[in-house]
Parts: structure tokens; sequence; C-alpha cells
């Protein structure tokens, strides 16, 4: 998988997000991924946390959390950090993250050390795990306390819901919450082909509705009155996070769309584009 990091323009859902690429001023510095390793994919996600501007300061500024030893990420990913801003070094390990990551999930045996493992979802994972770090008693799910940076930075609140157009019959809300929105590389090529083959090149501002699109192919249910029409999901945005991560899944460990993929971004993202408000059916 890979991802696309946006931050928030101000305004509300009606407005764009901006790369966060463009925002970041943080120094760079590589991290050490010594032969046998293999932790390419934990660098690749704590160089996106650290580059995340909003982030990184909101953490900096925490200090009191749930330790766990030689198992606490939120302890590991502030020392690496540190050593970022602090260090004269080029590259730094990462070890101490990556034997956290790997005590942690020691049980679902992801993570482990020496072992390839998706960045992405390592992406997620430590947010998550920061959230258990700051919020120990609070599910994943709908969280509100202040305190918890990867809720207040990241997360999209939404429900789904279906409503039949023929009948009038409606599903109930289904609440949940998103870190990360997973899309797929080739349902999204396919929409910028079918789009190209109307005009001959993509609008600005066309990445939302790409997104959109992309999500929603095939994914029709049964009314809930089993009146006999197939209808699309309803997923309603509740709020405007801070930083929007897109992730994109791959078919295959090679694929050859990663340029097309490349194509398809745009300079701006519309989140009523990619999430539904109100009413409008996602």
């Amino acid at each position: 998988m890979a991802w696309v990091k946006l931050f928030k323009k101000p305004g509300g859902l009606d407005k764009s997000y901006q790369p966060g690429s463009m925002i970041s001023l943080a120094l760079t510095k590589g991290l050490l991924n010594e032969p046998g390793q293999n932790s390419c994919f934990l660098n690749s996600a704590v160089q996106v946390l650290w580059q995340l501007d909003i982030f990184r300061r909101s953490l900096r500024q925490l200090s009191g959390h749930f330790c766990l030893g030689e198992a606490c990420i939120f302890c590991a990913l502030k020392s690496i950090f540190c050593q970022f801003q602090q260090s004269g070094e080029r590259a730094l390990p990462s070890d101490t993250l990556r034997h956290a990551l790997a005590e942690t999930f020691k049980d679902e045996q992801r993570f482990q050390l020496g072992l390839m493992d998706d960045a992405a979802e390592c992406f997620e994972n430590i947010l998550e795990r920061i959230h258990l770090h700051l919020v120990s008693d609070s599910s994943t799910e709908m969280c509100t306390s202040k305190s918890c940076i990867t809720h207040q930075k990241f997360a999209m609140t939404l429900y789904e819901q279906f409503v039949c157009r023929s009948c009038g019959a409606s599903s109930d809300h289904l609440p949940f919450t998103e870190l990360v929105h997973y899309v797929s590389s080739t349902a999204l090529c396919q929409q910028v082909e079918r789009i190209l083959e109307k005009t001959d090149r993509l609008r600005s501002d066309m990445f939302g509705e790409l997104l959109q699109a992309a999500n929603t192919i095939g994914d029709l249910r049964n009314c809930p009155s089993n009146c006999g029409q197939s209808i699309k999901i309803r997923r309603v945005l509740m709020n405007c996070p801070e930083i929007v991560t897109i992730g994109f899944v791959w078919d295959a460990e090679q694929s050859d769309l990663t340029e097309d993929v490349i194509r398809s971004l745009g300079p701006n993202l519309n989140l009523s584009g990619v999430r539904s408000n109100l009413s409008a059916p996602l």
C-alpha cells in the first residue's frame, strides 16, 4: 500500500485540502535499514508521521501517557523524533520502535523482527497504539478525548446507511471511524480512463470525485424492505479532520499502475467529494 497525506485549508467541508508535503518545514534525515532488518515499511511510516507538522508538534507537547516499557510505541516514536531534531547523523536507527512494534503485536504475529510487512497498515496501527497509550480505557472507535492526537488530527467520523429511492425504506445508521481511507489503485485508474474517454484532461479538482467513484464500484446492497431494488450505500462524513490520509491498495506486489496513480493525484482534494456530507450518497 501507499498513501497520500493532505492538510485542511481553513473552512468547512466545502473547502479543499492541499498536499501535506508542501507544508512541512521539518529537517529530513534517513532511517537505517540494514541487510536482514526489512524495516523499510516501518521507516516509511515514521517518515510520513515526521513530515506531518501538525502531528509532530502535538506529539512533542505530550508527556503523560500509559507506558508499556519496551513495548511502548509512544516512547519509541518520541525517541526517534527527538533524534531527528538533535542528532548530527544523516541516518538513524529505528530499532527501538521496531522492537516495540514486534513486542506489541507478537500474539498477532504482525510486524515481527526481520520480516517484511505493510507500510500503510503499520502507519495506521502506530496511530491506534498512540491512542491507547493516551486514552487507555477508550475504544479506537468514536474517541472524543481532546488529548488523543490520533483522533483529533486524523479521524474521519462517519455513518453509513441504505436508503431506497423506490420504496423509501432505510437502514439504521452504522457509525464508524476511519484513520486511513483506502482505495483500490486499479479501480481509481479505471475511473481515470472512463473520464478521459469523454474529455482530453482531468480537472485539477477531480481527485475527490475519482476516489468516490472508485470506492463505489459494485458496492450495491439489497433494499432493507426487500422491495427488489439494489441501492448504493450512503456514507456520511460528520466531521472535518485536520489531516486526511489516503491509502492506495495495490492488486499485486509488482504493479504497472504506479505512474497512472501519480498522474491521477490532483493539487487539491475536495473532502465532500470523497465522503458525502448530509444526504448525498457516496
